[in-house]
């Protein structure tokens, strides 16, 4: 063999272990980005689950907002209960600081009594999305206004803070344990008065209402009662008024109800409980959605194209308009140019077709006896002439499939305007049927891990929300 043929060998060799070396290093470069993607990913999930907890608590009472229980002190420098010290909390993360009283069922109030109807589980509480879970960790603490004197102000209780906690379960792929995530919200009484009120100047300021899609029919007069929901049932026909009652098929029905609280989670430690339940189980269209998709509400497209409030189909036409109202507004309501529709959606099936959901907002007046409806919808503020919202997805534009996806549809109308007192406020849901390529689209709501919700920008909030 001849010396220039030993040469072509031995930089064979080298270069085949400069390529392995550089083939480990690729990999090595690939794995770890692979494991910040996940990371990323989960830390993303966290934040979300922790504004919708926060989004929850935020739409309870003032008098429910309150620990059922004191949470206990964790030796855990990772865990949030870490800053939890006999009946304090420790505001600050690192090191711990800034410690605030824990309001507790069964604690003091200033001025005598105490604290009683609190409703807020401290947790941990598991939940699970996808592949990533983890717990979620519930605070609320008592905060004092540096610039309210106690004679004008309820001692050191002047306003209340609620702190949300989401601790992710680490992967196996991932060595060490995880943090936690966190969000923080200050709560004011709405029921304060001038003199105990801790906000210089609130009046004005603009909040976000919060108005939850629920399963229970509005009631003709005073407040609305949420039903308990314990099966599948028939769908719901909603193009009547509150007084027409509960109804299915085609006999024109109460609306549903659109209610302050948050739907009530009976065991927080068991996310199988409540179960999924069929709001429309009576489901005409072909094919038949599979049980995993047969949840919540199967909306059918209209007969015609378009978005249509009113729907022009004769044969069901209950299906292809859903409508939502509050109770009546006990004083003005002002809502300040923009909501927001939070809720849960799915493919039938989980088959693979392109969707748009119309979503209408409306002040709903109703005069004689029996009571007849006299709805006036809010205009869309890009095109006045619209007097609807539609949401379809990016992309390719087909519906969400394989899971309940979350979606985000911020409506912003012309305005500001305003429910008087007595009105209701209404939203409305159906399906264009040109760019819908199936038959139906899946809502999920009324359900705790899937509270499908409206916020409304608003100076004159109710309840605290």
């Amino acid at each position: 063999m001849s010396r220039e043929e030993g040469l072509t060998i031995v930089e064979v060799l080298v270069a085949a272990l400069v390529l392995v070396l550089g083939s480990f290093a690729t990999f090595g470069v690939l794995s770890a980005a692979t494991v910040n993607t996940q990371r990323a990913k989960a830390t993303q999930v966290a934040l979300n689950r922790a504004e919708q907890e926060m989004e929850a608590l935020r739409s309870l009472s003032n008098k429910e907002l309150a620990l059922t229980a004191t949470p206990p002190h964790s030796s855990d420098a990772h865990n949030p209960d870490y800053r939890v010290t006999s009946d304090t909390f420790a505001l600050t993360r690192e090191p711990p600081g800034s410690y605030a009283n824990l309001i507790v069922n069964g604690g003091s109030l200033y001025g005598g009594g105490e604290v009683e109807g609190g409703v807020v589980s401290p947790g941990p509480t598991s939940f699970s999305s996808g592949d990533v879970t983890g717990e979620v960790y519930r605070y609320v603490v008592w905060r004092n206004d540096p610039s309210c004197p106690e004679s004008a102000c309820p001692g050191t209780q002047d306003f209340k803070q609620i702190i949300v906690a989401v601790k992710l379960d680490t992967p196996p792929n991932q060595p060490g344990e995880r943090g936690y995530v966190e969000v923080q919200s200050d709560f004011i009484n709405p029921k304060a008065s001038s003199l105990n009120n801790p906000v210089p100047g609130a009046e004005g300021v603009v909040t976000a209402q919060q108005f939850f899609l629920s399963d229970t029919s509005c009631s003709a007069s005073g407040a609305t009662e949420r039903q308990e929901i314990t099966g599948n049932h028939p769908l719901h026909n909603t193009l009547g008024t509150c007084a027409s009652g509960l109804q299915t098929g085609s006999t024109l029905g109460a609306p549903d109800t659109l209610l302050l609280g948050a739907p009530p989670d009976p065991t927080p430690e068991d996310p199988s409980n409540p179960p999924l339940y069929d709001y429309s189980n009576d489901y005409p269209g072909q094919p038949p959605p599979t049980p995993e998709t047969a949840k919540g509400i199967q909306l059918r497209r209209d007969e015609t194209s378009g978005c249509n409030y009113v729907p022009t189909g004769a044969t069901a036409p209950q299906w292809q308009v859903h409508r939502w109202v509050t109770d009546p507004m006990a004083a003005e309501f002002n809502m300040t140019e923009k909501a927001t529709l939070d809720f849960y959606t799915r493919a039938l099936s989980d088959s693979l077709y392109t969707g748009t959901l119309c979503v209408y907002l409306f002040d709903r007046h109703e005069t004689g006896s029996p009571p007849k409806a006299e709805d006036k919808l809010l205009a869309n503020m890009v095109n006045p002439s619209q007097t609807w919202w539609t949401y379809t997805p990016q992309g390719n534009g087909y519906w969400p499939r394989n899971k309940w996806e979350e979606v985000r549809l911020t409506m912003s109308f012309k305005g500001p305007q305003k429910i008087p007192a007595g009105d209701r406020l209404g939203v409305a849901l159906s399906v264009e049927r040109a760019n819908t390529q199936g038959d139906a689209i899946g809502i999920l709501y009324d359900h705790p891990n899937y509270r499908t919700r409206i916020e409304v920008d608003t100076t004159t909030p109710l309840n605290g929300g």
